[in-house]
């Protein structure tokens, strides 16, 4: 039986208003100056496109400023923690206009029944499917019992690796199948380009500072073998350095002066200068190189010898120091957050090695039943994955000194990795923002498991609503400094009607809340062909008993696209508690046109989905039932 697909996007409520010429500059919807506690703040809303309408949209991305300096001294106000939410002007569940400092306590409070339209304290996760796409999801609105699906970035062909740079601006995806290189913008979750290269793309790594992209091609022929490095400035390759034959591996010096790169079939090494982007020299290992790290503070390439199980260790300039032997079948390499311990998987044995980085002698050998392949890293614990069962291993960072090292294990889902063909090289695990946590991508459920430290099992789980996850990412959301005093991030408008804007701090005191109406999208927005509109616009109320009728109109985007399927409507308690179904039927004479008429039998507040067989970009109306 298929799963259905759950969409949510806030219901419009009239129509678009367009600017009646183009304008020549973004158009700005929010200029307001505060002066408060001895601080004095710009704020600006800004639309992002030149062709944007004189008035906000649903659905539209703007950009939020705040310019903030210290009224005493005219000094910006740096390092600044200041949380930012917009939400309706009305509470939907009393219908009042709560105060500011209501509405900012009731965002603070946790409750996951109280959580507003967007939330811009908390943070994206991102799922590489297999389809060609990198989907984006909101935990805080999945949590809130709506869906998590914001959005999906459409990629050329399936990705194989990514990476995306620390202040979360732009994310890279390696497509290998069609020789390319994805660039998105992070902010607005737009593909920005796909770079072409004359061979496969198969592994990504950001130098220390960030200014390069280090990608490792391959291919059939030693023409295809190299290492493309990309400027993540002008996001312009800058320099091609051909390589041996092979996959490649590469990892920097602690330094930043030495690049290695693995060439995997030819059984070598290449070092390269970081400074002058210039081989140094290639080292004949006689042996096929799986993994690599680097130890900084003993300044040693750690190279893995998976079919003979051994462990080299080479100094800077490539020179053999000793090995380690361990058993035949090794796996990935790790170096633990506090450099002292190096892990070791072996998913032939099921056995994970703990090596201490000083001396690079064996300190423990852990059973872990199911191949365990891959390795992440929490403030913690080490998250160990296996292909062959659903079982994740959590090893306390803590005990790797202790005579005995504390491991337990958590399920995440039913399913297991190895049902699903062509894994990705990125990792199927991503730490929560604050690392005490982590999600888990399970392609053979679509599902990215969210699991909290002190849990025995994950808590809850964001569907990807018609993509498979086989890899995860987290990419914070909300203002950041980009400069002293400045503070800014990109958001999407979730809803029309009259928003409001929360700003809250502790230090300084700070409640501020700024009024924003927002028109409804003149654009059809459609999800792999449907779009769904509601025939019934705004809050609706009723009463305790009264028949209610609800009707949606489903679009299709082409003949070609499917019907949606079995529709229902779900009719879901603000306050929490199980929903209620009512299944929709077409109208005979009316193709498109669905409708379902039903009772509510207790007062309340109400959100109606809608669920099909089919994806669906699809609306929420709210009920009042009195």
């Amino acid at each position: 039986m298929k799963k259905p697909h759950r969409l949510l996007l806030p219901m419009v409520v009239g129509l678009a208003l367009l600017s009646a010429a183009a304008l020549a500059s973004p158009p700005r919807y929010v200029d307001r100056v505060i002066e408060r506690e001895g601080l004095r703040m710009n704020v600006h809303i800004d639309a992002v496109d030149d062709a944007a309408p004189a008035s906000p949209q649903a659905g539209q991305w703007v950009r939020l400023s705040l310019n903030s300096q210290r009224l005493a001294d005219d000094q910006a106000l740096s390092n600044w923690r200041i949380g930012a939410w917009l939400d309706r002007e009305t509470d939907t569940m009393s219908g009042t206009v709560p105060v500011c400092g209501q509405r900012v306590a009731r965002y603070l409070s946790g409750n996951l029944l109280e959580r507003p339209l967007l939330d811009l304290t908390g943070y994206f996760v991102l799922s590489l499917d297999a389809e060609p796409s990198v989907s984006v999801l909101d935990p805080a609105v999945n949590f809130s019992g709506r869906s998590s699906l914001q959005s999906a970035m459409q990629l050329q062909g399936k990705g194989f690796d990514w990476i995306k740079t620390s202040d979360d601006m732009r994310l890279y995806v390696a497509l290998p199948n069609e020789r390319r290189l994805a660039m998105a913008d992070l902010q607005t979750f737009k593909v920005l380009d796909h770079l072409a290269f004359s061979g496969q793309p198969t592994r990504l790594a950001l130098q220390p500072d960030e200014r390069l992209l280090w990608v490792g091609t391959t291919g059939a022929s030693e023409q295809e073998s190299a290492v493309e490095i990309i400027d993540t400035v002008t996001e312009k390759p800058v320099a091609r350095l051909p390589l041996p034959m092979g996959y490649h591996e590469i990892v920097f010096s602690g330094d930043g002066r030495h690049v290695f790169v693995s060439n995997r079939q030819n059984r070598s090494l290449t070092i390269v200068d970081a400074a002058t982007l210039t081989i140094v020299r290639t080292v004949d290992l006689g042996y096929e190189p799986l993994g690599l790290v680097f130890t900084d503070k003993q300044a040693l390439l750690w190279v893995v010898n998976a079919k003979d199980g051994k462990i080299h260790r080479y100094d800077e300039r490539g020179h053999p120091v000793d090995s380690l032997m361990l058993d035949a079948g090794l796996g990935p390499i790790k170096l633990t957050p506090d450099a002292r311990h190096v892990l070791v998987v072996n998913p032939a044995q099921h056995r994970l090695y703990v090596v201490d980085a000083t001396d690079g002698k064996e300190k423990h050998r852990l059973t872990i039943s199911g191949q365990p392949y891959d390795i992440l890293f929490s403030d913690q614990y080490a998250y160990i994955r296996t292909l062959q069962s659903e079982q994740i291993g959590l090893l306390s960072l803590t005990s790797l000194d202790a005579a005995q090292p504390i491991l337990k294990k958590i399920p995440a889902g039913a399913g297991v990795l190895a049902d699903t063909r062509n894994l990705p090289r990125a990792s199927s695990m991503a730490l929560t923002l604050d690392r005490s946590g982590a999600f888990f991508a399970m392609p053979s459920e679509r599902t990215l498991y969210h699991y909290m430290e002190g849990m025995n099992a994950p808590g809850s789980g964001l569907k990807t609503y018609g993509h498979t996850p086989v890899s995860a990412m987290v990419v914070q959301r909300g203002l950041r400094e980009n400069r002293p005093g400045h503070y800014s991030t990109m958001l999407r408008l979730p809803s029309a009607g009259r928003l409001v804007l929360a700003l809250a701090s502790e230090t300084p005191a700070l409640r501020e809340c700024l009024g924003l109406k927002v028109e409804a999208s003149s654009k059809v927005a459609t999800v792999d062909g449907l779009s769904v509109t509601w025939l019934e616009t705004g809050t609706r109320k009723a009463k305790v008993g009264e028949t209610i009728d609800l009707r949606a109109q489903v679009g299709e985007a082409t003949d070609a696209q499917p019907k949606p399927g079995q529709l229902k409507a779900l009719i879901m308690p603000a306050h929490g508690g199980a929903a209620t179904v009512w299944s929709m039927q077409e109208h005979p004479q009316h193709p498109g046109i669905w409708s379902v008429s039903g009772k509510l039998l207790q007062s309340g507040a109400y959100y109606v989905h809608l669920e099909a067989d089919k994806p669906l970009k699809s609306a929420f109306s709210t009920l009042i039932v009195e």
